[in-house]
């Protein structure tokens, strides 16, 4: 351990090297310290001397800077030569490039809306921790190309965010390649009030902190960097929950919280009391699900499919003693073994904070931008659903009333995961709506974009009619007639109503009513991403098959349906995405009443059925132990449910 190293102490002092070690040691850490030592050295030296682009800023540049980061840390804590010369080589590398990000404004001056940031923050930090190994001359040149170069393109980033009307006109680098070019000009509106507004903060912090005393525009930089951490605040949802959800969230707040750091110790800016941080951990925990093994897995929100990673939950934990924190971050996966940024985590990290899942997260809860949650518990043999309704937001996909529903530790109705953020992709269809669990008119979806200007924001929109929760039960109905007709499809009603009896019984009565006779389709995705999730017409419906939970699903419409097993056409992927399709005739109104029930592989399914009359559906049974009668009366707009 080399505690003589650090340049700035920009994020801790020397004297706290050996508990940062001894995180590294913990369980927690351990895949990721493992991964972080014996990473392939000779490999990142081919990358870095042979193959890296210096005019492709997206991947290569974020790998350049990825071996930065992982070899100046292990190099800090083991003293390992081999990694000091990697990373200084990785340093050369980066320094290398024209600029740090590909968006330009007035067509000259860079933009750093989104690898800049990133890349400054990964350079000032492992400067300090490289400390006196790094020579004069190349310190000189990052000084340089930082103060002359990076931190103004962050400081333009984030007044172009704050003042729409002053910028002058944001374009893509035409020199720059590696990523699918759009439409950037309303960028500086469209990012400002969303994730990427930190990422160019951060920037600035880390400018500020880096060359304080030895730049006259630093602290100018400080305070900017704090208004806009504070303008962001003040935008953020009363329940601390986050809209373009909990990966988004842990992106953001990774950033966010390393801002909060340096300005602390670097000006003596004290902005912990501007959120409501440990509320954020219980939203965390509230997006988590029941798994085997590994927890990344979340309820997805679109592009966010994946839990929080440990770095904002070990600053929480540390700075407010929170308990969900520190548990959080003991769920195997949480502290990711491939992201550098994971050894933030363990310099703020705190062993003495007690692990404890917190008791008071709800597990019904309606959040922003339209998310029903709905869960039995927190165990591995608990379930949880959510529908997606409510308004449109970035990172979104064409989603209105999708379901998604986890038993036993396994995702029985699915939405897709990893959608492409590029048009030309095949992945690209995973964001239509016909690769979500939701309902199709002649097998179209509703209103989305074609990424003109990237995965912003669709004007798809669906509203919650009626959402009401008991100790054991859960109903929500949405409609999103809306968002198809836009789409220029007749709807006149698209509505989802959905009956959750808890644990593992779900009930879904689709209603479309069109002004004009079409077919309507009801999807239902399948997990199978690992190759293990299958699904199989069975009488009166179909059937999903996972290795610790199964899915028997029973079907009834108003007239003659099919029930067919289909792929999503994904190149090359064509059997990866399975679903079942519940498809009627045209008419110009429909309704499909899918009634389910899940078991632990190797339970037994109770038996459901159900009667229509003029009234509406009645349904009964029982599965699991419970007794299962009740009625949903159709003859108003919104049903009325009889439990």
């Amino acid at each position: 351990m080399n505690t003589s190293l650090l340049a700035q102490a920009l994020l801790f002092d020397a004297s706290e090297l050996p508990r940062i070690k001894r995180t590294l040691e913990r369980p927690e850490f351990a895949k990721f310290w493992a991964a972080s030592k014996e990473a392939d050295l000779a490999d990142d030296l081919k990358f870095l001397t042979n193959e890296i682009k210096l005019n492709e800023p997206v991947k290569d540049l974020g790998r350049a800077c990825n071996i930065l980061s992982r070899c100046a840390c292990v190099h800090l804590i083991t003293g390992e030569a081999s990694q000091l010369s990697i990373a200084k080589i990785a340093l050369d590398r980066i320094l290398a490039y024209k600029r740090w990000d590909w968006v330009l404004e007035d067509g000259t001056e860079t933009v750093g809306a989104m690898r800049n940031g990133m890349t400054l923050t990964t350079v000032v930090l492992a400067l300090d921790w490289l400390g006196e190994h790094i020579g004069e001359e190349q310190r000189a040149a990052v000084d340089k190309f930082i103060g002359e170069e990076a931190a103004p393109a962050a400081q333009r980033a984030v007044f172009g965010m704050t003042y729409h009307a002053q910028v002058k006109g944001w374009t893509m680098d035409p020199e720059a390649i590696g990523f699918h070019r759009v439409d950037v000009s309303r960028w500086p509106e469209i990012l400002d009030k969303i994730n990427l507004r930190i990422i160019a903060t951060s920037g600035l912090a880390s400018s500020a902190a880096y060359l304080k005393g030895r730049h006259p525009d630093a602290a100018q930089w400080a305070e900017e960097a704090q208004a806009s951490l504070r303008l962001f605040a003040s935008r953020e949802q009363p329940d601390a929950t986050f809209p373009e959800g909990i990966g988004y969230w842990s992106f953001t707040y990774t950033y966010y919280c390393l801002c909060l750091e340096l300005l602390h110790r670097s000006y003596d800016q004290d902005n912990r009391g501007i959120l409501d941080f440990p509320a954020m951990a219980r939203y965390v925990q509230g997006a988590t699900v029941p798994a085997h093994g590994d927890f990344t897995d979340c309820l997805n929100v679109s592009d966010s499919n994946t839990t929080a990673g440990g770095e904002a939950l070990a600053w929480i934990g540390r700075q407010f003693r929170d308990t969900t924190s520190n548990y959080l971050i003991s769920l195997p996966g949480t502290v990711r073994q491939d992201n550098p940024t994971s050894f933030w985590a363990a310099i703020w990290f705190d062993e003495t904070v007690p692990a404890r899942r917190a008791a008071d997260t709800p597990l019904d809860r309606f959040i922003v931008p339209g998310i029903v949650i709905s869960r039995s518990g927190w165990e591995i043999s608990d379930s949880v659903l959510s529908l997606r309704t409510g308004e449109p937001e970035n990172h979104e996909h064409a989603d209105r009333n999708s379901l998604i529903f986890f038993s036993n530790g396994e995702r029985l109705i699915t939405d897709p995961l990893k959608a492409s953020y590029n048009p030309p992709e095949s992945k690209w269809q995973l964001r239509l709506l016909p690769a979500h669990s939701a309902v199709l008119i002649d097998g179209q979806g509703h209103i989305y974009h074609h990424g003109e200007e990237g995965t912003n924001a669709s004007t798809a929109c669906a509203v919650l009619q009626d959402y009401r929760t008991g100790r054991d039960w859960m109903i929500a109905v949405s409609d999103a007639a809306d968002a198809y007709q836009r789409a220029d499809l007749p709807a006149q009603q698209v509505q989802r109503t959905v009956i959750y009896l808890k644990p593992e019984v779900v009930i879904i009565l689709d209603r479309v009513k069109l002004s004009e006779p079409r077919s309507m389709q009801a999807r239902f995705q399948v997990f199978n991403d690992d190759g293990k999730g299958e699904v199989a017409i069975c009488e009166h419906g179909f059937k999903v098959t996972r290795p610790h939970a199964t899915l028997h699903a029973s079907v009834a419409t108003l007239q003659t349906r099919t029930i067919e097993i289909g792929h999503l056409p994904v190149e090359d992927e064509e059997e990866k995405y399975p679903f079942a399709e519940i498809s009627c005739p045209e008419s110009n109104h429909h309704e499909i009443l899918t009634f389910a029930t899940a078991a632990p592989t190797g339970g037994t399914h109770g038996t459901l059925s159900c009667e229509h009359s003029e009234s509406g559906w009645h349904i009964q049974g029982s599965h699991g132990g419970r007794v299962i009668d009740f009625t949903i009366n159709t003859e108003t707009e919104i049903p009325q449910i009889l439990l």
